[in-house]
């Protein structure tokens, strides 16, 4: 599928969707605010991909957030617009198949959303993390509360206050939680997808069931989370790859999985 703003390249399971405006920091304009949803739609429904990467093209950014040159598409004029025209992320997109995210460079304002939405978080060493939407009069809350669930609170409002006065390092969102590793730049691909070959080995509907049992479970109770993760396991003992996962195991071979796709 080709795109204007992104690439999407499948190799042997694993997906690498890149933003690629490297001239614009890979800044989101109109056209990646309408091409990233529909991005994620295709690599949710592609077979061949059971774990996406994440990155940017070019070392300088990952993502800048919004092209204030040419502003991201929403569904309204204004203060009329809704969140749902925010759906820059597989997280945002509903998106269950498993996703790295790999910081390539600098993620100001509103790149965060892809670190705050990401299953795993791997980092350039030369990565830099801050937000600048109260600098230019915006409000900075949509990536604060996302970030809130991968760190604590005071450093995500030092972040957002400060308007990037201030700029966090890789080593320090690693030690606060918003990352999970810091690597050299030259070894960040290479790392994002060794972690990715682990993870497309295994039945692609329990790692969708998986994922979304977690992230669920962030806007419910203790209670409610519980019994949502249940239904989900009951779900997935009714699928295929329960008895090919257990014949493989047993016949000492490599199982064959099914498809993944959201009615499995």
């Amino acid at each position: 599928m080709d795109f204007e703003t992104l690439t999407y390249e499948v190799d042997q399971g694993v997906a690498l969707i890149t933003l690629n405006r490297p001239e614009q920091r890979n800044a989101i304009n109109s056209v990646a605010s309408r091409e990233l949803p529909a991005v994620w739609k295709y690599f949710e429904k592609d077979d061949s991909a059971v774990v996406a990467i994440v990155t940017g093209a070019g070392e300088k950014a990952f993502c800048t957030g919004a092209d204030l040159v040419d502003l991201p598409d929403t569904d309204g004029d204004g203060s009329q617009s809704t969140l749902q025209s925010i759906r820059w992320t597989s997280l945002q997109n509903q998106v269950w198949k498993p996703v790295i995210c790999a910081v390539n460079g600098m993620v100001v304002g509103g790149g965060l959303h892809f670190i705050a939405d990401s299953d795993i978080v791997i980092a350039a060493e030369h990565a830099t993390f801050f937000d600048t939407h109260v600098k230019v009069g915006l409000v900075s809350g949509l990536e604060p509360v996302g970030l809130c669930r991968r760190m604590p609170m005071e450093a995500v409002l030092r972040m957002a206050l400060v308007g990037g006065d201030e700029r966090m390092s890789a080593q320090r969102a690693y030690e606060l939680g918003m990352v999970g590793e810091v690597v050299a730049g030259a070894d960040l691909l290479a790392t994002a997808r060794g972690l990715a070959d682990k993870i497309k080995n295994h039945s692609p509907a329990a790692l969708a069931r998986t994922k979304k049992a977690i992230w669920q479970s962030q806007e419910m109770g203790l209670h409610e989370g519980l019994e949502n993760a249940w239904q989900l396991i009951m779900e997935q003992n009714s699928h295929a790859d329960i008895g090919e996962g257990v014949a493989a195991f047993i016949e000492r071979r490599s199982p064959v999985w099914q498809p993944y796709s959201q009615d499995s």
